[in-house]
Formats: structure tokens, C-alpha cells, sequence
């Protein structure tokens, strides 16, 4: 007598012998499209962290060292997650600000977003204010 637990089942119907398989795959797939929420946020510290570098080597390239705060620090202002058809495109919002100027009172807004698909953070503005 056949198994009929067997993931590949011996039955002659077509959608018995598909189903298993073909559920296992289409599981992975979601699986694999969806970022966990704690990854999303290693992802986002990791783009603040090298951002942040990127822009005190340009200050220090462009004039010198004295310009730059001793420790150049970052505030997220705004961390949002989406769901629905929207977390399709973008899973996630960030909107930072960057501090590193030393005397100068300015600091630089960035604004990210997370794209579901190619599983980065995409800069997509920036602007410097008084603060």
C-alpha cells in the first residue's frame, strides 16, 4: 500500500504530486522578499554609520580636522514601516539628521527609503539648516 504522507506522493492526480512542492516554493519565495524588521534596522545603522564617515573624510579632505566635532554624531527623527501594497515598493521610511560641524551651527537632513526589492536604503534627499 502507498504512503499518501509522502511529500511526493504516488497518487496520479496532477495537483497531489504539484502541491507539496509547489507550496514549499511559493513559501520560500514570500520568505525571501520580506525583510525582517530588525534587519531593516542593522541595514539603516550601517547606511547612517558610513554616511556619516563619508561626510566628515569630505570636510576634513576640503579644509582640516579643526572643522569637524570631535564625535560627529546622528539623530533619527522619523523611522516608519510599511505594510500593505505599499511594503511592496518600500518597506521603510528614515529621515536623519546629521550632526558634524564643529563652530558652524548647521546640520544636513537626509531622507531614506528601504526598497523591498533590492533590499537597500535609497537616499533619495538632502538638505543643510540652521539649528
Amino acid at each position: 500500500m502507498a504512503n499518501n504522507n509522502s511529500l511526493f506522493s504516488t497518487n496520479n492526480s496532477p495537483l497531489s504530486t504539484l502541491h507539496s512542492p509547489l507550496l514549499l516554493i511559493l513559501t520560500l519565495i514570500l520568505i525571501s522578499c520580506a525583510d525582517p524588521p530588525f534587519i531593516i534596522h542593522e541595514r539603516l545603522e550601517e547606511t547612517l554609520q558610513g554616511d556619516l564617515e563619508s561626510m566628515v573624510a569630505q570636510i576634513i579632505k576640503g579644509s582640516n580636522k579643526d572643522n569637524v566635532l570631535d564625535t560627529p554624531y546622528f539623530i533619527i527623527r522619523d523611522l516608519r514601516e510599511f505594510k500593505g501594497d505599499t511594503a511592496n515598493i518600500y518597506a521603510a521610511y528614515a529621515e536623519v539628521d546629521f550632526y558634524y560641524f564643529r563652530d558652524i551651527k548647521v546640520a544636513e537632513k537626509r531622507k531614506f527609503r528601504y526598497s523591498a526589492k533590492y533590499h537597500y536604503w535609497d537616499r533619495y534627499f538632502k538638505e543643510w539648516f540652521y539649528y
